[in-house]
């Protein structure tokens, strides 16, 4: 029996989301983790847990922008586009 309020169960549908989740998906889940770190309202131990899955969705949202910016130079270079416009 959990309870619908608890943080452990949105926490945990979070974790799939730092190997295999979309920019979109991953921004909107550290958004959530922002929030719910700014309320104020957990334990240091709950504290700390958000707040590493919140710096894994991070990394994530960083690595997939990293990863179109290669594509993009790619992209432009393949056409004969010069980088930067």
């Amino acid at each position: 029996m959990s309870e619908a309020n608890s943080s452990e169960p949105q926490l945990g549908r979070m974790q799939p989301l730092l190997q295999d989740g979309s920019f979109e998906e991953a921004l909107e889940a550290l958004e959530h983790v922002v929030e719910h770190l700014e309320r104020g309202k957990l334990s240091i131990a709950d504290a700390i847990a958000w707040y590493e899955v919140g710096l894994g969705l991070m990394r994530r949202c960083g690595m997939l922008l990293e990863q179109a910016e290669l594509r993009i130079g790619v992209l432009e270079e393949s056409y004969g586009m010069a980088p930067g416009g």
